[in-house]
């Protein structure tokens, strides 16, 4: 089960200590209606040179909506020399939503591992309160986690330090049911998010079009920016980082957005 696990995190996980080499072999990437699809989220296609792509499972690359699969298509083509993973986001999403629907237990830990993110999310974590970081926290932070349980029917206080307490069982109950009615599809995305922002509240609040992208990347990067202002940052690393979390979540909300996107006629 764990190899499982693993296999799985690292798949949907942007990796930047071993980047994969792998050569562009086809030459053009192309997208096409699916022919009798028994599932309504595997309408379209998108092949390589006319050979249909396949997940990391073997499963067939099927999407919901023509425009999913032409932005996943559009990903392949920009690929120069070598195939560079983490420039198709969109790609990750969609096989990894499509290899969840083959073994139910990937989906177990995922809603799992989101739900493990509220206790110790970014959002509830408050230094000393006589840090100007605290006063801070306080001004961004709070108005958030006030709004998030408000539109989402929780009482999540704020925690100093290493001071974390478990979920209430109400809470516990009200963020289960709100993530096992997401489908796997929606779970996919909103995992991204969360993953990304080291938040649930956060990702969250975009899914209720509350938030916009970059606003929630600078409340989830509130305390490593603080600690920038003070000591400085590494050039190249910071920037980095925090490029590829915009990126990553913003192709998250996309996804959300093309998944719910239909269209016979294209």
């Amino acid at each position: 089960m764990r190899g499982l696990i693993v296999r799985f995190r690292f798949s949907e996980q942007v990796s930047i200590q071993q980047p994969i080499q792998l050569k562009r072999f086809y030459k053009e990437a192309t997208i096409e209606m699916a022919t009798n699809p028994t599932n309504p989220y595997h309408q379209w296609l998108v092949k390589l040179d006319g050979k249909t792509v396949k997940t990391p499972s073997k499963n067939t690359l099927a999407v919901p909506s023509p425009q999913l699969a032409s932005f996943i298509a559009h990903e392949f083509n920009m690929q120069t020399e070598y195939i560079r993973p983490t420039t198709m986001p969109l790609l990750t999403l969609a096989r990894n939503a499509i290899d969840i629907e083959a073994d139910d237990r990937i989906r177990q830990f995922m809603e799992q591992s989101i739900i493990s993110y509220l206790e110790r999310d970014t959002v509830l974590f408050r230094e000393n309160p006589e840090t100007k970081l605290y006063k801070i926290q306080k001004e961004k932070l709070d108005p958030q986690l006030k709004i998030f349980n408000e539109k989402f029917g929780l009482h999540l206080k704020t925690n100093f330090g290493l001071n974390i307490e478990p979920l209430k069982q109400y809470d516990q109950i009200r963020i289960e049911t709100i993530v096992s009615e997401l489908n796997n599809w929606q779970l996919v995305s909103l995992d991204a998010k969360v993953e990304n922002l080291k938040s649930c509240i956060l990702a969250l609040l975009i899914w209720n079009n509350h938030l916009q992208v970059e606003e929630a990347v600078k409340l989830s990067r509130l305390e490593e920016d603080f600690q920038i202002a003070q000591f400085g940052k590494v050039e190249g690393h910071h920037d980095y980082d925090e490029n590829t979390i915009m990126m990553n979540v913003s192709a998250s909300k996309l996804f959300a957005q093309l998944i719910q996107t239909q269209s016979i006629a294209y």
